[in-house]
């Protein structure tokens, strides 16, 4: 079961650049470049709107209207998407898309997938930066902006930079700076395009920034008991001893391990502090096996995975 969400139809609300049929097991519609914000709107299922309605319940005999609270269902389907409070303020799907459309007209970006989960309560976009680097020889990163919301009050809009690792699509967010990782804007105030148009020039200095931290890391070089003992600092920071015998930690550390050295591309980065961050990244951007590949985008890049993958970052920048 997979948390892209599907029509009646078998209509998947998912688009992406190019003929990656390897995405998510080819679900969802592959477009060629040059195609307009309206192009990827219908390709990716976001046409639709959000509506609302005052929640209404029956006690016995009687009809209630709560105005507190509202509904928020889909225009086309009907489908109730979530219940919550009468000023809670609706991002619409195509808003998402319309964020990029100065970007992708000025040729700065393109966008490069978009889509809706969990029958819509979750909808996103990414786009191209058009900024790669080498880490290392055939190691390559390219640089992505992203832009998610949530129509059931369970995340913010946010918009964030993140990188992917070419050879493996690990993915990992850019810090632009230290006090702008990730522009939050919640749903008690109206959505604004312009509060999270980007500065060109920060993305430029960011990415550069972010390079020359990656490459650092692959010049640091580490023994077997230094990628143990930094693993095990991040699955258990306390040092919990009872947490150290639990199947969760030994799982997690022998798939930490099983990435570190057999991970893609771990042939050229096994033996240095960009391996150790390799192996959570894959980890972390592609699981276990157990989610289907759109649960773990999620998890990966706005739940707990994306958090770790910051942390142990941050951790082996310092240390």
């Amino acid at each position: 079961m997979h948390a892209l969400t599907q029509r009646k139809n078998g209509f998947i609300e998912f688009a992406a650049l190019g003929e990656r049929k390897a995405v998510w097991h080819g679900l969802g519609q592959y477009l060629e470049e040059g195609q307009d914000i309206s192009q990827w709107k219908a390709a990716a299922g976001m046409d639709w709107e959000i509506f609302s309605s005052p929640v209404m319940y029956q006690a016995f005999m009687e009809t209630k209207i709560d105005t507190s609270r509202q509904v928020l269902f889909r225009s086309d389907s009907h489908d109730m998407l979530s219940v919550v409070s009468s000023e809670y303020k609706i991002v619409q799907p195509g808003e998402v898309l319309e964020f990029f459309r100065e970007f992708t007209n000025l040729n700065q970006m393109k966008l490069s997938a978009a889509g809706t989960l969990f029958g819509g309560k979750r909808f996103w976009a990414t786009a191209e930066l058009g900024k790669e680097a080498f880490i290392v020889d055939g190691d390559k990163i390219e640089g992505y902006l992203l832009l998610v919301t949530s129509a059931d009050g369970t995340l913010s809009t946010q918009a964030k930079f993140s990188s992917t690792r070419v050879v493996c699509n690990n993915t990992l967010n850019v810090a632009l700076s230290e006090q702008n990782k990730v522009v939050r804007k919640t749903h008690a105030s109206q959505f604004d395009a312009r509060e999270f148009k980007v500065d060109l020039g920060l993305i430029d200095k960011g990415w550069d920034n972010f390079v020359t931290n990656l490459k650092s890391l692959a010049d640091q070089k580490v023994v077997q008991d230094e990628a143990n003992e930094f693993f095990a600092r991040l699955v258990n920071p306390k040092n919990d001893s009872a947490m150290k015998e639990s199947l969760g930690y030994i799982r997690q550390m022998q798939a930490l391990q099983y990435f570190y050295k057999n991970g893609s591309g771990a042939e050229m980065s096994h033996g240095t502090k960009w391996g150790l961050l390799n192996a959570v990244t894959e980890m972390h951007t592609h699981g276990s096996g157990r989610s289907g590949a759109d649960s773990q985008f999620d998890k990966s890049e706005f739940g707990k995975g994306a958090s770790v993958k910051q942390e142990a970052l941050d951790l082996l920048l310092c240390c």
